[in-house]
């Protein structure tokens, strides 16, 4: 009882010592948020007794901001202030309008003059009050507001403050208050006799002046260096993007010249290319700041790109193009650094990836917005898969001001987390560009040297870094992805745009493997028609629409728009370049047309193997005859809807096999030719049919696939396949989020009923359902072919619903203790059944190409093989796929139209390392390019890897060199030995020879010399 009065007691005192202060901050602060009301309201009611706000936004009412709704609904306010008599006699002082809001437009009038305008993303001002103003009558202010569309817009803050002007001494105490708040803040308490004291009297401002005189400054330590984020697309087109990059950069050069002090930093080589190429004269400035040590730029990849949905081929071009047009534009720096402040979570292979360019320190803030469990560190060691490190900085927040409370508490919460007192601060307007302002920068200099205030100290991020370098042996080592707790439907919305991402990556690949086999064969790149250094692939324009709200699929209908154009005509000019110089390698008159014809008249065609597997089983679609390679028929099944279907002999490695027309021959399946691994149809009793290649079975019925079974005979399915349909509605981030509660909600998905069997081996089975997932078509067709180790999905849907969600689920007939999937960068591996908070959070995870189920002793499991980047969710009783979506904003009909989506099972009874599932995913996704030729012979153009080992891209050298980049997907070592042919080894040593040896899940480059 006396414990419960105690406390009691204490909380009246705590309650008397805050308004003790509030009254005394009162002496220089007003607030003016009670005195707005609406205009045109004659009873002049304050917006704070608004009583929409109190029903739908009572949380934002009881944090004291005046709401009204979403939509993009104007608010127009106004009051009448009169400064305080007491303010009139500051002698050294000046009065400054202190506004916060949460609104897509804002404009001040002040006497019905317009001095200021806002946005989403400038948030903030600290208007300075001309001195001109008369203050014996009283000034009009009138505030106009616009709230998002897509949430209720807040006025958070407005007050009128009194503080010294600019470069003046605090003579008339107006900093009192706020240095006393900084004083409490550090861990001091106020006196308990100042609650005696008028807080409005001499006596109070004697008595806090005094404490504040025998305080110590706070410990630690401030570097600052101004900042703008600029996204490159997002709620704005491209273009747009420009012109703000030119308004940054222009506005923080003026301002170096007003502050002698002030230090700036910027990223992303695609934005100073385009400064450089479009602006050339405000590029050299640019550039004579950096060299004077001012403007710093903190790059890493191309652009700031998404770090999950980009392939490890692509996410490697972007370091390498980023640090190399970064040591050419700015030579004066060390480029050792990775600005990726925004990005919806990070790879785990990402520190494997860019330690190949050269990146030590790799800096982020997206991780504070995880939504369940926060971060636990802010600066560690990230090690990759394979061991690859990289030291990692969880920064400050972005888009902040000048506040000296907010440093403080930045500072103290850092030290708290690192143990060290030095911490960083990046002031300034982002997301939209805009950078420090004068304001921000007056207010910096306001508080330099307050012995209240952290001292401060303008420098540079690198600067910086270099004083963490000394803790780097002692901090802690996180071996796994930097998984983002939120924004769980990237991977899903806006599947055109991962389609055409794939596409044309693929396409480069292609190019960039077609001329360095010619250069090798030649001898010399230089030897190349049409390689020289303006026409080699232009990785750039998929580089940059991979920029992290561009392919996760998060901007205004715009950009895609913008998009579309960029994807076809470089898809196109990839096209041309890659056949030109295959046929070129073939010796070939021959010209390939850009789109396959099957029932083109030429009578050779030549198929080749773009990738160095292992193995190849190739069945083609070719115009309707018999075929044979070099002499030997070939079998041929005809195939629905025109062409011949055809099966190759076995191949390996990158490999051009030549295919005639067998024109004496009539087209009969049944030649007698042997079929390998030939498909099988049965017909079952209950209805449906059974088909099989020797390597895995499958049951259909009237809603589908019923069961699989592998090659051993094992059943794969606890039951059929499911597809299901769910609401997707409620998440504030829309086109970001999945709904977490979406398995409650359930909607129809309904099939029709009848499956038809289309095709009938042995080549290929095809059968095809069709049926309604509210008012969208579905039309699913199941294909297996001859000795092939997965059953091939195809979905098309023509998508019209709106915050709806439909996925597949695939329930597993044997529990799943682990799982492992594909990553940029690696591979990850998780339990299948989450028992941490942290590996709950994780019900979503977006993959590449593959994910794979791992059963208990003795093993085995199911793959899902991906056309491209999906988001997944697995558990001990099954995997699940998301497949698209319904989002309404910012893009109001982001995934309606016609998609289809590719996926497919494979049964992996070995194990998904033992089944090569990573090579398999390439073959699904990379069948082989197929054209016109007249090449007579087979042509092997690079020997295959091992199957545990995972190609990822082919680049020239010089002269009869070849650079490959690859990766050890499994958790053994693997040795390659290339043949008598070639010689190999790392690219960053001299010495070549028979074999080279990779450990596991080390991502590496190796060089390969042709030696014939």
């Amino acid at each position: 009882m006396a414990h419960r009065g105690h406390l009691g007691m204490e909380e009246q005192l705590q309650a008397r010592r805050l308004a003790w202060i509030e009254t005394f901050r009162s002496r220089s602060r007003w607030d003016l948020k009670p005195g707005w009301y609406r205009v045109g309201d004659r009873d002049r009611r304050s917006l704070l007794q608004d009583d929409w706000a109190q029903i739908h936004r009572p949380d934002w009412v009881a944090r004291g901001l005046l709401v009204w709704p979403r939509g993009g609904v104007w608010l127009q306010l106004q009051q009448e202030i009169l400064c305080p008599e007491a303010w009139r006699q500051a002698q050294a002082s000046c009065l400054r309008l202190v506004l916060g809001w949460w609104a897509d437009q804002m404009r001040l009038w002040v006497d019905g003059v317009l001095v200021h305008e806002g946005d989403l993303f400038d948030t903030t001002c600290r208007w300075s009050l001309p001195e001109s103003i008369p203050w014996e009558r009283p000034l009009t202010l009138l505030l106009e507001l616009r709230s998002p569309i897509h949430d209720d817009g807040a006025l958070i803050n407005s007050e009128l403050v009194l503080e010294p002007r600019a470069g003046a001494v605090d003579l008339d105490q107006v900093l009192l208050p706020e240095a006393l708040a900084l004083y409490l803040e550090v861990g001091e308490v106020l006196p308990e006799d100042w609650l005696e004291l008028d807080p409005h009297s001499q006596e109070a401002t004697v008595a806090v002046d005094q404490q504040l005189r025998n305080a110590a400054q706070p410990p630690g330590l401030i570097h600052w260096i101004g900042h703008a984020h600029l996204d490159l697309a997002w709620l704005w087109s491209v273009a747009d993007t420009w012109q703000a990059a030119e308004r940054t950069f222009r506005s923080v050069l003026h301002l170096m010249q007003r502050f002698p002090d002030f230090h700036f930093s910027h990223s992303s080589p695609a934005l100073y290319q385009w400064v450089e190429h479009h602006r050339p004269t405000l590029f050299a400035a640019l550039q004579d700041a950096s060299r004077a040590g001012r403007w710093e730029p903190i790059n890493g990849p191309w652009v700031e790109t998404d770090c999950v949905l980009v392939s490890t081929a692509s996410l490697w071009r972007q370091f390498t193009l980023g640090q190399q047009y970064s040591r050419s534009a700015f030579p004066e720096w060390p480029h050792q650094l990775a600005w990726l402040p925004d990005s919806f979570g990070f790879a785990a292979g990402l520190p494997a990836v860019a330690t190949q360019t050269g990146i030590r320190w790799f800096c982020t803030h997206k991780l504070s917005w995880n939504a369940s469990n926060p971060f636990p560190h802010r600066l560690f060691r990230w090690c990759s898969r394979g061991q690859a490190e990289v030291l990692a900085l969880m920064l400050p927040p972005i888009g902040t001001d000048g506040n000296p409370m907010a440093m403080l508490r930045e500072q103290r919460s850092w030290q708290a987390s690192t143990a060290v007192e030095e911490a960083l601060w990046v002031p300034g307007v982002g997301d939209h560009g805009g950078g420090p302002t004068a304001e921000m920068l007056e207010q910096l200099q306001l508080w330099e040297d307050h012995p209240q205030a952290l001292p401060q100290r303008p420098g540079t991020v690198r600067a910086y870094l270099a004083t963490l370098e000394a803790h780097a042996e002692t901090l802690p080592v996180w071996r796994d992805e930097l998984y983002l707790e939120l924004h769980r439907g990237c991977a899903t919305t806006r599947p055109d745009q991962k389609r055409q991402n794939r596409h044309l990556e693929r396409l480069l690949r292609e190019v960039d493997l077609a001329i360095a086999l010619l250069a090798c064969q030649l001898g010399d790149r230089a030897d190349v028609p049409g390689t020289s250094a303006s026409s080699l692939p232009d990785w750039r324009p998929l580089l940059f629409q991979q920029f992290h709200d561009i392919l996760p699929g998060t901007s205004i209908p715009e950009v895609f728009e913008q998009a579309e154009p960029v994807w076809r005509s470089s898809c196109r000019e990839s096209r041309r370049s890659r056949d030109q110089h295959l046929q070129q390698l073939f010796r070939s008159g021959v010209s390939c047309s850009d789109r396959f014809d099957p029932e083109s008249p030429a009578g050779c065609w030549v198929w080749m193997g773009l990738q160095p597997l292992q193995r190849w089983s190739p069945v083609l679609r070719l115009p309707r005859d018999q075929w044979g390679s070099a002499g030997r028929q070939l079998p041929c099944q005809e195939a629905k809807g025109g062409g011949t279907w055809v099966q190759l002999p076995v191949q390996q490695g990158v490999i051009a096999v030549p295919l005639q027309r067998c024109v004496s021959k009539a087209l009969d399946v049944l030649d007698g030719l042997p079929v390998r691994g030939a498909v099988q149809i049965q017909p079952l009793d209950q209805g449906g049919w059974r088909i099989s290649n020797g390597l895995l079975q499958a049951d259909f019925g009237a809603e589908g696939l019923q069961q699989l079974w592998d090659r051993n005979g094992t059943p794969q399915l606890a039951g059929p396949l499911i597809w299901g349909l769910f609401r997707d509605r409620g998440e504030f981030w829309d086109a970001w989020d999945l709904a977490a509660d979406y398995r409650q909600h359930p909607l129809a998905l309904n099939w029709n009923g009848s499956m038809e069997l289309v095709e009938r081996g042995p080549l290929v089975a095809r059968l095809v359902l069709r049926g309604w997932a509210g008012s969208s078509a579905l039309r699913l067709d199941v294909q297996l072919r001859a000795d092939c180790p997965w059953l091939e999905l195809r979905l098309g849907v023509d998508w019209r619903q709106s915050h709806e969600l439909l996925r597949l689920e695939v329930p597993l007939a044997c529990s799943a203790v682990r799982w492992a999937a594909d990553t940029s960068g690696g591979v990850i591996e998780r339990p299948a059944e989450a028992m941490t908070a942290r590996e709950k959070a994780r019900w979503e995870v977006p993959v590449i190409s593959w994910l794979a189920s791992e059963s208990a002793a003795p093993g085995g499991g199911l793959a899902v093989l991906l056309d491209g980047p999906q988001g997944v969710q697995v558990c001990p009783d099954r995997l699940g796929v998301s497949l698209l979506r319904g989002a309404t904003w910012p893009d109001p009909s982001a995934d309606r139209g016609w998609h289809r989506q590719r996926l497919a099972l494979m049964p992996v009874p070995d194990g998904w390392s033992r089944e090569a599932v990573p090579q398999a995913a390439l073959a699904f996704r990379e069948p082989g390019w197929l054209g016109p030729s007249d090449l007579k012979v087979s042509w092997s153009g690079l020997p295959s890897l091992p199957s545990k080992l995972v190609p990822l891209a082919v680049t020239y050298a010089e002269v009869r060199q070849l650079k490959l980049s690859v990766l050890n997907a499994g958790a053994t070592r693997q040795s390659w030995a290339v043949g008598k042919t070639w010689r190999v080894g790392s690219a960053h040593e001299s010495c070549l020879g028979e074999a080279v040896e990779l450990k596991p899940g080390e991502l590496t480059e190796l060089l390969l010399e042709r030696v014939d």
